[in-house]
């Protein structure tokens, strides 16, 4: 039976949660389904709100609709219950987050509904049309911050529901996600592979456990295992942090050189990274360094080429596990695939497979 106790679809909204939720009189609401195409595993909804004292507007997210995408990709690897639990023990990251009014998970249903801040004033730059320079360099400096909150594991006892990819079920369910991804998505991007990549493609199963192996050893931090563009909103005024990061949904403990490597290969323009990606990359060293954090760059470059190849996994399942929902959604799977492989290809990441 579901949990009666919180909304689990958009139509289960009422004045009276959203009341008490935000802990000011709401009298009435219009509600608005936006991100569509931007977020792969929720629906988003700004929440226009008739207010006494409360905010004029909230984002509110709910599961999606797309049946074999839950069962295949989010329930296995706790994605919804992850955010949720974020949201609800986390609470002093030295990077700005939403704040979050409202947020629960339904174990008997596997649904949530979670109630954030609308940072409507915030910039958000488009992943198809790629990340510029100067918002990389503000998306680096956080995320030396983020990876400084538990360098080394120090905060993971306090939270026992944050995994490491390489225990069970993760290797295994990612395995067999992208065996069941592979031949979809050979079929609809793979007119662009070169042969040298679907050979790649054709192997990448059996190379999943010695990914998540190389990329969860010590020293381990929190990685938010999505930092990509649609994810960051960036300051348009004076006082506002410089980015606010959203969707933490995948957020696990592995290496740090993870989320640096999947943000500069997947948000960034190929050309764009090829002019810049030696100095993004020294200025997280850097960032890391001014925190007292040393990160040899020969270890950190070893972790980049590792993720570079295995992201080639996320252009693959978001083709062949969630419903590609719009022209906008196709161009993100192409850019995101586009970007992949040039990376692999320009960083020599195939060299390093077993």
């Amino acid at each position: 039976m579901a949990d009666a106790s919180f909304p689990h679809t958009p139509e289960d909204i009422t004045t009276s949660w959203l009341s008490d939720s935000l802990g000011a009189p709401v009298s009435a609401f219009e509600a608005e389904q936006i991100g569509i195409g931007v977020g792969l595993l929720g629906r988003l909804y700004r929440l226009q709100l008739t207010s006494e004292g409360g905010p004029a507007s909230v984002i509110a997210k709910f599961p999606t609709l797309d049946e074999t995408a839950r069962m295949n990709v989010v329930e296995p690897l706790r994605f919804y219950e992850k955010e949720v639990r974020f949201y609800q023990e986390v609470g002093d990251l030295p990077v700005a987050i939403p704040r979050a009014y409202f947020a629960e998970h339904d174990p008997a249903t596997g649904d949530f509904a979670l109630l954030l801040e609308d940072l409507c004033e915030g910039r958000m730059a488009d992943q198809v049309a790629g990340c510029p320079r100067p918002d990389a360099e503000t998306a680096v400096d956080a995320m030396a911050a983020l990876h400084s909150y538990s360098w080394g594991g120090s905060r993971f006892g306090d939270m026992p529901w944050l995994p490491s990819y390489s225990d069970p079920p993760f290797p295994q369910v990612i395995a067999g996600m992208y065996k069941q991804s592979w031949p979809v998505a050979l079929d609809i991007l793979g007119e662009g592979m070169s042969d040298t990549i679907k050979d790649f493609g054709e192997r990448y199963e059996g190379l999943v456990q010695w990914f998540m192996d190389e990329l969860t050893h010590e020293p381990l931090t929190f990685c938010h295992g999505d930092f990509r563009l649609d994810n960051l909103f960036f300051a348009t005024q004076e006082g506002q942090p410089p980015v606010t990061i959203v969707d933490w949904q995948i957020c696990f403990r592995g290496r740090a050189g993870y989320d640096l490597a999947y943000f500069i290969s997947q948000s960034l323009r190929a050309e764009d990274r090829r002019r810049c990606e030696d100095e993004l990359i020294d200025r997280y060293v850097e960032g890391l360094a001014s925190r007292n954090i040393d990160y040899p760059r020969d270890e950190l470059m070893k972790d980049y080429k590792r993720t570079v190849a295995y992201c080639f996994i996320y252009p693959i399942v978001a083709t062949g596990q969630v419903e590609v929902t719009n022209e906008r959604h196709l161009a993100l799977l192409r850019g995101i695939l586009d970007r992949a492989v040039a990376a692999i290809e320009d960083t020599g990441a195939l060299e390093l497979l077993p």
